[in-house]
């Protein structure tokens, strides 16, 4: 009897510790709008063979006007913002919440002046 109660204490112990916690949840989006700019994204990912299958999930990325759409309406509903210096250019990020990011390419990797969009979609597996 004991055995079987610790059993299904560590069960269940280690099905809880699988869940993602409540936080990554309350993170992620779920207003129609917000809903409409994924699926999207995701649906132009497919269209242009845009999809990575990678290690630990699959990647998404969708480009122009559905980007440019996308990383928009990130910026009106004041998603966090970063401006990173990389070697292929420079670069404008606004988050999408537990799931990605969505880019503007602002120069290139000399220095040159440009504007190229993106989002990147991860899903884990």
């Amino acid at each position: 009897m004991a055995f079987r109660f610790a059993f299904i204490s560590r069960l269940l112990l280690g099905g809880a510790l699988l869940l993602p916690s409540p936080s990554v949840f309350g993170q992620i989006s779920i207003k129609p709008e917000s809903l409409t700019h994924y699926s999207y994204c995701v649906s132009n990912a497919k269209d242009r063979s845009s999809v990575f299958l990678l290690d630990r999930g699959t990647l998404f990325r969708c480009v122009d006007d559905t980007a440019v759409s996308y990383f928009n309406y990130l910026g009106r509903q004041k998603a966090p913002e970063k401006r990173v210096v990389e070697a292929e250019g420079v670069f404008i990020y606004r988050m999408i919440a537990g799931v990605g990011k969505c880019w503007n390419k602002i120069e290139d990797a000399y220095g040159n002046p440009m504007s190229v969009y993106g989002c990147d979609i991860f899903i884990e597996l």
